[in-house]
């Protein structure tokens, strides 16, 4: 598995409006759809992403962003800090395919948490912070995700940019 996605304590129009100011790029495309067909919807005919692609919902008061293609792994903590500004944020993956895991954890504007690791690039390995779980391996991080309860949702929006 390789689910990976970032959420910030938003609602959804609000999150959307400072995705777009941060990364300075609008989406090509807007599909509403289901969990089920958002990877689907986001291939072209020739079977390769469209984009950079993201599923994107609201849930109890925060804004999830589902990473399908990849498009926003191992962007250091400093970087997501300007995207949370002074909200909270959380930004994680993992594929266990490849022993690779990443969490960033931002509370008011500060960097709580900064967790990255991956086999293949060892020295880009960074675990910075401490947060109420115990989060020193790529399994803690598949195991934060696995329990993230935020993360699921039938019904939202394929952004592809």
């Amino acid at each position: 598995m390789n689910p990976s996605y970032f959420r910030i304590q938003l609602p959804k129009e609000k999150a959307i409006e400072r995705l777009y100011k941060w990364d300075h790029c609008m989406p090509k495309e807007i599909i509403k759809t289901d969990s089920s067909h958002s990877v689907q919807v986001s291939l072209g005919s020739n079977g390769q992403w469209k984009g950079i692609c993201l599923y994107v919902y609201e849930k109890r008061g925060w804004t999830v962003f589902e990473d399908l293609s990849g498009g926003y792994m191992a962007i250091p903590a400093e970087t997501w800090k300007e995207f949370a500004e002074k909200d909270n944020l959380v930004v994680a993956g993992y594929n266990d395919a490849i022993c690779f895991a990443e969490l960033v954890v931002i509370i008011d504007g500060a960097i709580k948490k900064e967790f990255l690791e991956d086999m293949d690039n060892p020295e880009e390995n960074v675990n910075y912070g401490e947060l109420p779980e115990k989060i020193d391996s790529w399994i803690d991080v598949a195991d934060f995700v696995d329990k993230d309860t935020l993360v699921y949702s039938e019904k939202g929006d394929v952004y592809i940019f």
